[in-house]
């Protein structure tokens, strides 16, 4: 008797532990979406900042993008529409002009008065934006490049000398482009002569 005993209470507990685990097993949703990355022409995933750049207190970031015939031009291109958005969001310099004219003439009841406004508005955006760098880069399925380009806040209005310093020449930059002008020189004239 104590052996069924034993033997019922061993089944009970190996019962009791395989519904525990069964149950604490979490069930996959039948209905939910399976969301595979994307993955580009060179087998990397897209990085989230595609399509959500990252945004930070002290830095702008833009994303750009270009499509051209070779991958280093859809580089330059991108680049150069990620700075484009920079240089929108540093600022736009707005003029305004508004012109308003009245004229009222006649006498008694038969006054006719004559009114004129006219608003003018000028938005440039005109800045200089040095320290731009290209932070990453993804080539999509089609060869279009993606690059996130990341701008310091402390940058708005500084001119390039502000930011790189003043450069001084040195003398050995200046032998330098002496002897490239040296070396141009005698190649312009040995090809004049043929």
């Amino acid at each position: 008797m104590l052996r069924k005993l034993a033997t019922v209470m061993t089944i009970l507990a190996v019962s009791t532990a395989v519904l525990v685990s069964c149950g604490s097993s979490p069930k996959a949703d039948p209905e939910a979406p399976v969301v595979k990355p994307v993955i580009g022409k060179e087998g990397f995933p897209m990085p989230e900042w595609v399509n959500k750049p990252p945004k930070k207190a002290e830095t702008y970031y833009a994303v750009g993008y270009s499509n051209k015939s070779t991958k280093q031009l859809s580089i330059t291109f991108a680049e150069q529409d990620a700075r484009d958005q920079i240089s929108r969001w540093v600022g736009t310099n707005v003029q305004n002009a508004l012109t308003s004219y009245v004229s009222e003439s006649g006498e008694g009841a038969n006054i006719q008065v004559l009114s004129f406004a006219e608003s003018i508005s000028k938005q440039v955006s005109d800045q200089t934006v040095v320290g731009v760098e290209r932070d990453d880069l993804w080539v999509d399925q089609d060869g279009g490049v993606y690059v996130l380009c990341s701008f310091p806040k402390e940058n708005v209005g500084k001119s390039f000398e502000d930011i790189t310093g003043n450069f001084v020449r040195n003398e050995a930059a200046a032998f330098a482009e002496f002897k490239a002008k040296e070396a141009l020189s005698f190649l312009e004239k040995e090809t004049a002569k043929e």
